[in-house]
C-alpha cells in the first residue's frame, strides 16, 4: 500500500498549482467488486463499486461528494479488489496524471491506496467513474456524483441564491452483464434493460420521500447528471417554473426555462426550481435506447415538501451500522426517530423507536442474507448476516 505521506508528495511534484496548496482530510473511499444490489423486484444482483472505508460497504451509485468552491483537494481510495481500477473525476480540472485514464495516468492496483488532487475552482456539478475498461466497469455500478458548492447559498459568485441541493444521478444496466460479467465481450452488444435514479428504480423510486426532498417555497438546485447508456428526456411540471442555470459545471448566459431537458451520457445540469406547497408532485424520467430510438422505461420522481423545515439528505444518506458482515448482533448508531430492517424480499425483519445513540440489534437467529436498515429520516445502511 502506498502511504498518504509518499501520494501528497507525488501530487506536489506533479501537480504544481497544487503544490504549496493545504489539502483538506480526503474522504476515504474503497473499491470492490463483491458488492450486491437489491433491485426493485427483490433480487439481489452483483454489482462493482465504491463506498466509504468507514462504513464498510458499496453503494451503487458510488457515495455522493461534495467538497466547498475554492480548495484544493485530494480524493483517497484503496483497491480492495482483485482488479485494477481509477477515479476518474469527469468535468473537474485536473492535470493529466490525475485524470484517472490509465494509459496516462495511474491505475490502482490490488491492494494499493492512491490519491487524485484536484482544485475545486469551479461550483458546478460532476461525476467521477473507473476508467478501467470503462464500458465494462460503468454498467457494473463505478461511478458516483460530485458536487462542489459555494457557502454564501449561490450557484456561483455573483449567481442566483438558493435553499437546497437535490442530486439525481440517472443510471442503468444490464443485469446479464452483471450477472456474468467476464461473458459481456464484445462490449458494444450491451443493452441495459433496469433504469434507475440514485440507484432505485420503480416503486421503491417513486414511492421514496428522501430521494427528492424540500420545504415549499423553497428554490431548489436540481443536480442532475447522467451516467446512463440511454438518453435521458426530463420532464418537469409546469408548477415547478424549472429554469436551466448550469451546464457541465458551467453557469449558461442567461436562465433558460424549460418543461423538457435532455441528458446525453455524462451531461450534468443544474435546474432551478421552485418548491410548491402541494407535496408529491412528480417529475417524469423517461429512457431512450441511444441504438434504436425506442422509449425503453419511464421512472418517477417525487418531490416530497413540507410545510416546516426537512432536513432533506443529499441523497438517501448512510447510517453506521457494524460489524459487517455480522454473526450475532448489529451496532447501529441511530438518530431519535422510528427504525426498520427489512430483508432481501422487503418483508420488515426488525422494527423499532430509537433513542440518539448506539443501539444492539441481535441478528443471531436471522437467515443469512443482505439486509437494509432505514431510518425514518430515509437514511440507511446495509448489512450482511451470515
Amino acid at each position: 500500500m502506498i502511504p498518504f505521506a509518499r501520494i501528497a508528495a507525488l501530487a506536489s511534484a506533479l501537480f504544481p498549482l497544487l503544490a504549496s496548496a493545504q489539502f483538506s482530510p480526503p474522504p476515504l473511499l474503497f473499491s470492490g467488486m463483491d458488492g450486491e444490489h437489491l433491485l426493485d423486484d427483490g433480487t439481489l444482483l452483483p454489482f462493482w463499486g465504491y463506498g466509504y472505508v468507514a462504513d464498510g460497504f458499496m453503494t451503487l451509485p458510488g457515495p455522493f461528494l461534495a467538497y466547498e468552491a475554492g480548495g484544493n483537494y485530494l480524493l483517497s481510495f484503496v483497491n480492495d479488489s482483485p482488479e485494477g481500477h481509477t477515479i476518474h473525476l469527469h468535468g473537474l480540472d485536473v492535470n493529466q496524471s490525475n485524470d484517472g485514464v490509465p494509459s496516462t495516468s495511474f491505475t490502482v492496483m490490488p491492494n494499493a491506496e492512491a490519491s487524485y488532487a484536484f482544485a475545486a475552482n469551479h461550483p458546478g456539478t460532476y461525476l467521477y467513474h473507473c476508467h478501467v475498461t470503462t464500458t465494462l466497469h460503468l454498467t457494473m455500478g463505478m461511478y458516483g456524483m460530485l458536487l462542489v458548492t459555494r457557502s454564501d447559498g449561490t450557484l456561483w459568485e455573483g449567481g442566483p441564491a438558493y435553499d437546497r441541493d437535490v442530486p439525481l444521478l440517472f443510471s442503468d444496466l444490464d443485469r446479464s452483464v452483471n450477472e456474468a460479467p467476464t461473458a459481456a465481450y464484445p462490449f458494444h452488444t450491451i443493452r441495459p434493460d433496469y433504469f434507475m435514479v440514485n440507484g432505485l428504480s420503480g416503486a421503491s423510486l417513486s414511492d421514496s420521500e428522501s430521494v427528492a426532498a424540500a420545504v415549499a417555497g423553497e428554490r431548489v438546485a436540481l443536480r442532475l447528471g447522467s451516467m446512463a447508456y440511454a438518453q435521458v428526456t426530463c420532464r418537469f411540471p409546469s408548477e415547478w417554473h424549472a429554469e436551466v442555470v448550469m451546464s457541465d459545471g458551467r453557469p449558461l448566459p442567461v436562465a433558460l426555462s424549460v418543461e423538457e431537458l435532455v441528458l446525453y451520457p455524462g451531461e450534468r445540469y443544474s435546474v432551478l426550481i421552485d418548491a410548491p406547497e402541494e407535496t408529491g408532485t412528480t417529475m417524469e424520467v423517461d429512457y431512450i435506447s441511444m441504438v434504436s430510438g425506442a422509449l425503453e422505461s419511464t421512472q418517477t420522481v417525487a418531490l416530497n415538501t413540507t410545510l416546516t423545515s426537512v432536513n432533506a439528505p443529499m441523497a438517501r444518506p448512510q447510517l453506521m451500522a457494524f460489524p459487517n458482515p455480522a454473526t450475532e448482533r448489529i451496532h447501529a448508531a441511530l438518530p431519535a426517530g422510528r427504525w426498520s430492517v427489512f430483508n432481501a424480499l422487503g418483508a420488515v425483519q426488525a422494527s423499532g423507536v430509537a433513542v440518539e445513540g448506539t443501539w444492539n440489534i441481535p441478528v443471531n437467529d436471522w437467515p443469512p442474507g443482505l439486509y437494509t436498515l432505514r431510518h425514518e429520516s430515509g437514511a440507511t445502511a446495509r448489512f450482511v448476516v451470515r
